[in-house]
């Protein structure tokens, strides 16, 4: 009898289904910038090196190779607390928005991933800075010519990957018709894919997004990145067009190199900003940054940068120190 019932209750737990595994995650980054341009400010910040955030992902195994997935991402500001960084904060922003960086559930198998919600559109980014470890979101492609950072009512499709390479299908839903506003939280459909994958060691991403704008006409965005890690440095060349329906195409190249230095990452940093608009708008970007890992979750980063902007714009230098955890 006794064997009975212990065979029922093993046949019992066996025959349960498979819990959800759920990922608590994050960032928190601060530091203080001191900025010299019109006026020579210094300030309290997080941001600049990594966006400081909350995140809660998880999976289910739902049998067949098929699993239902979801993610929460807020972002966070340590200087006072809030759950989104403030406006006057270095590298700040603001949303109103609580899972500002991403909400979405989603199924992935053996047919790829789709996932639903407030998704980043890849093919209008196209930039991946978290290959350029030492400047962070430094890094990164200039945001005037993105199309597609973390839009809402969004359908993505990332496919299997085949000889290394996948491609990424995403579109947002117009919201009711409204037209843009100028931030992500209200936007036109806008519809993206990108290419992305390596060769002989050579990362390749091609992107590209469309925004249908509510009053008629378009917005365009294209761009390539090409990432190299020869070991003893890694470097990368990101170019990113964007086409208005105002008729201007303002561009954005940027030069990144990473070198390990007696335990240092020695990070370097070249870009050129050309607005097509006000001479006074366009800017060269030369950045120095110096980043040391005290752990695997904890780095201390400092960093110079330049901007130098075209006749009639004011000129700024930034010097800058950052204490990063992730956990």
């Amino acid at each position: 009898m006794k064997k009975h019932l212990i065979a029922a209750a093993v046949a019992g737990v066996l025959a349960a289904p498979a819990m959800a595994q759920v990922t608590v995650y994050g960032v928190v980054e601060l530091g203080v910038a001191n900025t010299d341009a019109a006026t020579n400010t210094t300030k309290m910040g997080s941001g600049a090196i990594n966006t400081s955030r909350l995140g809660f992902s998880g999976s289910e195994d739902l049998g067949g190779g098929m699993k239902a997935i979801f993610g929460l991402e807020m972002r966070l500001d340590p200087s006072n607390g809030a759950n989104q960084e403030s406006a006057g904060a270095a590298g700040g922003t603001t949303s109103t928005a609580f899972f500002e960086r991403g909400a979405y559930v989603g199924l992935s198998g053996g047919f790829g991933t789709v996932k639903l919600g407030r998704i980043d559109h890849q093919g209008g980014e196209n930039n991946d800075a978290s290959f350029f470890d030492s400047m962070g979101n430094q890094g990164l492609i200039n945001g005037n010519v993105e199309i597609g950072s973390d839009m809402n009512d969004t359908i993505s499709y990332d496919t299997p990957k085949f000889g290394g390479f996948g491609l990424n299908i995403s579109h947002s839903l117009a919201d009711d018709g409204a037209a843009a506003t100028g931030t992500n939280q209200k936007h036109d459909g806008v519809t993206s894919a990108q290419l992305s994958g390596a060769i002989s060691g050579v990362g390749v991403k091609l992107g590209y997004a469309k925004q249908d704008l509510a009053g008629g006409g378009d917005n365009k965005s294209q761009g390539i990145s090409v990432s190299y890690d020869a070991g003893m440095f890694k470097a990368g060349l990101a170019y990113q067009k964007r086409e208005n329906a105002s008729g201007t195409e303002p561009t954005y190249t940027v030069l990144n190199a990473v070198i390990p230095v007696g335990g240092l990452n020695l990070g370097l940093q070249y870009g050129t900003y050309d607005a097509d608009t006000t001479a006074s708008a366009d800017y060269d970007r030369t950045g120095v940054y110096l980043s040391k890992a005290l752990s695997k979750r904890t780095a201390v980063t400092g960093y110079y940068q330049s901007n130098d902007f075209g006749t009639g714009g004011t000129d700024s230098d930034t010097m800058a120190f950052y204490i990063t955890h992730k956990f």
